[in-house]
């Protein structure tokens, strides 16, 4: 199993973070181990986030090894031929370590200022895919489309080889577009043991319906995630950053005029988080390990949470989880 980071994209009104701070953890991050780093993408939050291509492109000149993946941009968004372009050159800054990470979005206060309808989302992201992907890979495009028109159009250079794609999604139509359009399928960091073995059945059975191998599609799993000497000096260091985060999420999930501060309960969510002793996350990895999941991105770092904190929990997960799985 493969290992990377899903790096903190938030700012907070008193935080210390910086974009600039992801620089220090990439190095530490490639140092210790891991295979890659990834950022999301979010707009029109009053918190503050990193814009994922331009903070990838930075971090592809600090490190050599490392894949750089977007988990998950919304391509629907942008121009097909503007974003083809960023994606591709970002491929080529690292040396052919870009994956590209799409999704939906389910926020319509961050979708509709780009002019596309929420109940138009899921066609204009499917139409943008097709578009992309044509673009990396063959040395001409024309399309007339819904959503987008060109006639004779390139991008140049394009990706150093086949650029994998990665969708995201938990419902089982958006599992199935992971298996038919993708090269992986990623699980949502909300998904419970029992959800996970549910969704990666019906992924698998997905690719064999289109024919597909699977050990040419990969399973990649987000998780929240935090190690310690054990589970309550973990709890007790990120609980408070950890719940911020998820109120946030929740906030977020209401439509924009409806959007106010909501409470969470950590008992409630704890299924879903890696966190403790090496020892205890080793144990809650090999749970997804059996079940199929190919990569795990740990999300190590909270809105709030000091630089200090992320450093220290991102070595020892180096040093004494990565180990284990060699």
């Amino acid at each position: 199993m493969k290992f990377g980071v899903f790096l903190n994209q938030y700012y907070t009104p008193d935080g210390e973070f910086e974009v600039t701070d992801l620089y220090e953890q990439a190095e530490l991050i490639e140092d210790v181990g891991f295979d890659g780093v990834s950022l999301g993408e979010r707009h029109v939050h009053d918190e503050g986030v990193v814009e994922p291509i331009t903070a990838l492109s930075a971090i592809a000149a600090r490190t050599e090894t490392l894949d750089l993946s977007t988990m998950a941009m919304l391509p629907m968004l942008y121009n097909p031929l503007h974003l083809a372009e960023y994606v591709s050159m970002i491929d080529r800054l690292s040396g052919g370590r870009m994956r590209f990470g799409a999704a939906v979005g389910y926020r319509e206060r961050e979708i509709e200022p780009f002019g596309i309808e929420m109940d138009e989302r899921s066609k204009a992201m499917i139409e943008s895919l097709h578009v992309l992907k044509r673009l990396w890979s063959e040395e001409s495009v024309s399309h007339d489309g819904e959503q987008w028109s060109f006639d004779d159009v390139f991008v140049s250079p394009r990706p150093e080889g086949d650029l994998p794609v990665w969708i995201g999604g938990h419902a089982d139509i958006a599992i199935k577009r992971a298996a038919y359009r993708g090269d992986a399928w990623i699980a949502s960091a909300s998904s419970t043991t029992a959800d996970l073995e549910e969704q990666i059945g019906v992924y698998e059975s997905s690719l064999e319906e289109f024919d597909m191998d699977r050990e040419d599609n990969q399973v990649v799993l987000m998780r929240d995630c935090f190690v310690a000497d054990s589970v309550e000096e973990a709890r007790e260091t990120i609980e408070p950053y950890l719940l911020k985060l998820y109120q946030m999420y929740a906030r977020w999930g209401q439509t924009y005029m409806d959007e106010h501060e909501v409470e969470v309960d950590y008992e409630e969510l704890e299924e879903k988080f890696v966190i403790g002793s090496p020892a205890d996350c080793i144990e809650q990895l090999r749970e997804y390990e059996a079940l199929g999941v190919d990569q795990v991105y740990v999300r190590c770092q909270f809105p709030g949470q000091p630089q200090e904190t992320t450093l220290e929990t991102l070595e020892r997960f180096g040093d004494e989880v990565i180990p284990a799985f060699e």
